[in-house]
């Protein structure tokens, strides 16, 4: 609740993600600056990458118990959550196992990179389908 005198400052975020694989790297850029990164943990690309990719996400996926699941959905919040990339890339952002997810049931994709499951959480909740993403050697 606003009383009189007080400021509401709302937010018009414009997030893009810059990846980078050998230096295990997720940067998260609003408005072209510095965000917040995020530290990959597994990496599982094929061994000859392009030195620069552009793309987008495609889509950010949630599964339980093997099955996809929708945003709203009960199994939501408890659900493994996946970004996939989209054009030349077969990118996937996927989960792993950290302290507040200690146990996913959902395997990882065969190519990809595995960061925190709470870090793809939190991702997932700021980009869209319209979020352009950079991959970077």
């Amino acid at each position: 609740m606003l009383h009189i005198g007080e400021h509401l400052l709302i937010s018009h975020p414009d997030f893009s993600l810059l990846i980078q694989p050998k230096a295990k790297l997720v940067v998260l850029l609003n408005h072209g600056r510095f965000f917040k990164q995020y530290h990959v943990q597994e990496v599982k690309l094929p061994a000859k990458q392009p030195a620069k990719i552009t793309a987008k996400v495609a889509e950010t996926m949630a599964w339980k118990g093997g099955k996809r699941v929708g945003l709203g959905t009960k199994e939501y919040a408890t659900s493994t959550h996946w970004i996939r990339l989209g054009g030349a890339s077969a990118y996937t952002l996927y989960s792993v196992p950290d302290s507040a997810h200690p146990n996913l049931d959902q395997p990882p994709p065969p190519t990809g990179l595995g960061l925190a499951a709470i870090d793809v959480e939190e991702i997932s909740s700021l980009v869209n389908n319209k979020t352009p993403v950079t991959i970077t050697n």
